[in-house]
């Protein structure tokens, strides 16, 4: 082999080798845990490309060459080995989930901010109660318009005064709202002091029974807060996006601001009506809550799980092939390269 055809080839796979092991070690970065020194991400990625590249040349060599090897298939499955683990389970998918992270971080933040103050709106928009606070207090306000009438004799047995069928809407009112409320011993009395009395207790019985069914002015001010937050955060993510500018400290930042308005979110789930046609309440609302944002950063995820589980559109393929076809010209030079 000519010292050209050596330095040309050996140039070409130094180029394609750095693209690939550049993105294998943001996507393996951005997955191991927070700390890793980058130069020792750096290490491990370029050595896992080396052998993956070592596994190319002994699958080549095994079939191509026309001279004895020793131990042919030997090297052959070798060869298949190391390209299996160290390039199609490492390097190809960290390879596409760069490529994919690149073009989509922008869109999938701002998607998650928008969808995010959706909901957060919703909490400040609360009518203060939920459903099963609505049903509790309609059931109570029935209870009492009866007891009302039966004090005043505006219902069967049409007596006016605290009499027995008043304690049974009392009785009934004390399993609703899980409360010991007494009648008044004083039966058949027509005092409306009885009357205000009962409206007193029920009245304190039914806030307590509320407390969690209704959404806390903490609540919505800390959503409040949240939009603005989010606001503020997606105008400047769309100037970076824009300008090409984006960095990983802001794509940070943004995953904190998200997972806070999560977490308000969680804490007033049952304040929210989320749409029937996603998954938004699950994703909203199950323990340690994952936001889209930071769920795009794990390459374990976007590839292994959603990919292939058929959630991402056959445009994803498009990342799949670029990634291969990058490797494969470096695999490629590499043999002509280290050609026997």
């Amino acid at each position: 082999m000519s010292k050209f055809k050596f330095l040309g080839s050996f140039f070409a796979f130094l180029i394609l080798a750095g693209i690939s092991c550049w993105a294998t070690e943001k996507s393996l970065h951005m997955l191991l845990p927070a700390g890793w020194p980058e130069i020792l991400v750096w290490g491990i990625t370029a050595a896992f490309f080396v052998v993956a590249s070592i596994g190319t040349k002994l699958i080549a060599d095994s079939l191509m060459s026309q001279q004895f090897i020793k131990n042919r298939k030997g090297k052959l499955w070798g060869g298949v080995f190391l390209v299996v683990f160290f390039w199609l389970i490492m390097s190809m998918p960290t390879n596409t989930h760069t490529f994919f992270y690149n073009d989509k971080i922008g869109s999938t933040i701002s998607e998650d901010i928008k969808i995010t103050s959706k909901y957060l709106q919703q909490v400040v928009d609360s009518k203060k109660i939920d459903e099963d606070g609505k049903k509790i207090k309609d059931a109570v306000e029935e209870q009492i318009q009866h007891i009302v009438a039966q004090f005043n004799g505006d219902e069967p047995p049409y007596k006016r005064g605290n009499g027995e069928q008043i304690g049974l809407h009392l009785k009934q009112i004390n399993i609703i709202l899980n409360s010991s409320i007494r009648q008044d011993p004083r039966y058949n009395s027509q005092d409306s002091t009885i009357l205000n009395g009962y409206r007193l207790e029920i009245d304190k019985a039914l806030a307590q029974a509320l407390k969690n069914h209704t959404v806390t002015e903490e609540s919505v001010q800390a959503a409040r807060r949240q939009i603005k937050r989010l606001a503020a955060l997606n105008d400047s993510i769309q100037d970076h996006v824009a300008s090409a500018s984006l960095s990983e400290e802001e794509i940070r930042q943004c995953e904190k601001e998200i997972k806070d308005g999560y977490n308000i979110i969680a804490a007033n789930k049952t304040f929210i009506q989320f749409d029937k046609n996603s998954d938004d309440k699950e994703a909203y609302t199950k323990e340690n809550a994952e936001t889209k944002t930071k769920r795009l950063s794990s390459v374990i995820d976007v590839f292994f799980v959603d990919f292939l589980s058929g959630k991402y559109p056959g445009s994803f393929w498009y990342y799949v092939i670029l990634s291969i076809l990058v490797d494969i010209a470096a695999f490629i030079f590499f043999d002509i390269a280290f050609k026997n």
